[in-house]
């Protein structure tokens, strides 16, 4: 998953917005290793923003141009020509072919576009919410969900404790969290991991989300429970823990 401050901050430095209505793309594309993932952009802002940008985000990495593409040949970035390939068949409709999939290519990837004015101006860029490309390396597994308890010496010096969920366990890396106390919904007091960490060996992920209490709430009559959501591209699978 992305930081929202670090998207942010990049959005703001493009000068755009993201436009989910105006830019559209899939959320998820699932692909084996070594085959090829084609990901799609659709843009409903009219004609004259015929400039199209994809951009690659890995977890904790920048965006990175990939291709600019507009009428004629496509300017690659960084990007080597023999691993992405691009098409853009009429000024709304565009796509990227990643090839010879690999887990470096395991990213979000971003299209946005732009109007280009007659003076070479460029206009506000509009993004897309970005797909979420996953290289299958392994089995899907389910995340084993369990909750940690504040320690003792936690639960007796501190104003606030701290419960942490964790889902290990699980492949690929489509998964959120969300914490209740009794039947009401908490997002304040509450900090997930910005995304999973990957077991080099196993290539299984695990990921924590922390929630804070004050020593009031904690007590035998509340229930703190976290619900883990996965994806695993067919359903969506729950699991929650309670204590």
């Amino acid at each position: 998953e992305i930081k929202a401050p670090l998207l942010m901050f990049f959005l703001l430095i493009f000068t755009g917005t993201v436009g989910g209505r105006d830019v559209v793309q899939e959320h998820i594309v699932w692909k084996a290793k070594g085959s090829s993932a084609v990901m799609n952009c659709i843009q409903n802002k009219g004609t004259s923003y015929n400039l199209m940008y994809w951009y690659k985000q890995r977890p904790g990495e920048t965006m990175k141009v990939i291709v600019i593409t507009n009428y004629g040949e496509p300017e690659f970035g960084d990007a080597a020509k023999n691993k992405f390939e691009v098409q853009k068949s009429d000024p709304k409709n565009g796509s990227v072919t990643v090839k010879d999939l690999e887990s470096d290519d395991c990213a979000i990837y971003f299209c946005s576009v732009m109007h280009v004015h007659c003076d070479s101006s460029a206009s506000q860029a509009y993004f897309g919410h970005g797909t979420k490309l996953t290289v299958l390396e392994r089995d899907i597994s389910k995340p084993e969900v369990e909750i940690l308890k504040p320690s003792g010496n936690e639960t007796s010096c501190k104003q606030k404790v701290t419960l942490v969920c964790v889902a290990k366990n699980f492949y690929p890396d489509h998964v959120s969290i969300t914490w209740k106390i009794g039947s009401k919904d908490i997002n304040d007091d509450v900090a997930t991991d910005p995304y999973a960490t990957q077991d080099k060996e196993t290539k299984l992920f695990s990921i924590t989300s922390r929630l804070k209490v004050s020593k009031k709430e904690f007590k035998p009559q509340n229930t703190f429970r976290c619900t883990v959501r996965f994806y695993n591209e067919t359903d969506v699978y729950t699991e929650s823990k309670t204590i």
